[in-house]
């Protein structure tokens, strides 16, 4: 979410501070569901029948899992004061409806998701603006999804909006994080596939059988921007775990495409014990020792 409001809310501008406007009754009613005693909530009302985009119906699905905030601040004559304000509604992908007898799982078609989620959206910003401490700041709204097919993968944001004074829309987001390597990632990203196959060649020659490497990639658009690396060591001395980040470090700063932020983890007996981080539009990597 911090990197979503980037777009809107410049770091060097503002003071970044963890939501204190949606309090835990608050937050409690927007997921709750909507009835006449809790207009404001979010998930749909007991009862409804929920069409998940391909003609099967489900009764009463939780959609709402979690509303995330953030506001940003800017001085003000008697203080601090809120001047911005982001926020993530977090969606449940994936239906699990269970019986006495068995366990179906169902994912809700995206063009159905999206649908529900920016009315959804609409109808939090709404319920936002009657708060004494928002009133007419910009406000960002991401829409975030929990589908987990693969456990090691984390969400994406399917959507978003930027709203001024009332005013704003939704648009569609094309974001996934895939695993590296993979099948998927060779047929949309084949240089940055070859290259991390080549990174985790190099590591493991360096270190036969001792070394595991696996990656994340978050693309936007099939284009990617972020990569997390994980560099699993096995019984190493500092020596060698100083060696192997130096290595990585030198690799990755040959890395072709600059656009991509990377940051990779070498650990050791699960502890991490080195960071690596390479900026975009940078060439140079900046190393952080961590104590064991």
């Amino acid at each position: 979410l911090i990197e979503k409001s980037k777009q809107h809310f410049d770091v060097k501008d503002y003071i970044l501070q963890e939501g204190q406007i949606i309090n835990n009754d608050r937050l409690s009613n927007l997921v709750m569901r909507e009835s006449t005693e809790n207009p404001a909530g979010l998930n749909p009302s007991s009862g409804s029948e929920f069409d998940i985009g391909d003609g099967t119906i489900l009764l009463d699905p939780v959609l709402v899992a979690d509303v995330i905030e953030l506001n940003f601040l800017e001085s003000s004559k008697d203080g601090l004061a809120v001047a911005g304000m982001s926020v993530a509604i977090v969606f449940n992908q994936i239906q699990r409806v269970e019986t006495a007898t068995s366990i179906t799982t169902y994912e809700i078609q995206q063009d159905r998701l999206y649908q529900y989620a920016t009315d959804v959206g609409r109808k939090l910003e709404s319920y936002l603006r009657t708060l004494n401490q928002v009133g007419e700041i910009p406000i960002y709204i991401g829409l975030y999804s929990t589908k987990n097919v693969d456990a090691a993968v984390s969400g994406s944001y399917f959507g978003e909006g930027y709203f001024i004074s009332r005013s704003g829309q939704f648009k569609s987001v094309n974001e996934k994080w895939l695993i590296l390597p993979s099948n998927e990632v060779e047929e949309i990203d084949p240089i940055t596939s070859t290259f991390f196959a080549g990174l985790k060649k190099s590591l493991q020659k360096f270190l036969p059988e001792s070394v595991g490497v696996v990656g994340k990639g978050r693309y936007v658009d099939d284009k990617l921007e972020y990569l997390k690396i994980d560099i699993q060591l096995v019984g190493k001395t500092y020596m060698e775990i100083k060696a192997t980040t130096q290595l990585a470090a030198s690799i990755l700063e040959g890395m072709e495409n600059n656009s991509v932020q990377v940051v990779a983890k070498v650990i050791s007996l699960g502890k991490v014990v080195a960071i690596i981080e390479k900026k975009k539009n940078q060439n140079k990597v900046l190393i952080t020792y961590l104590e064991s």
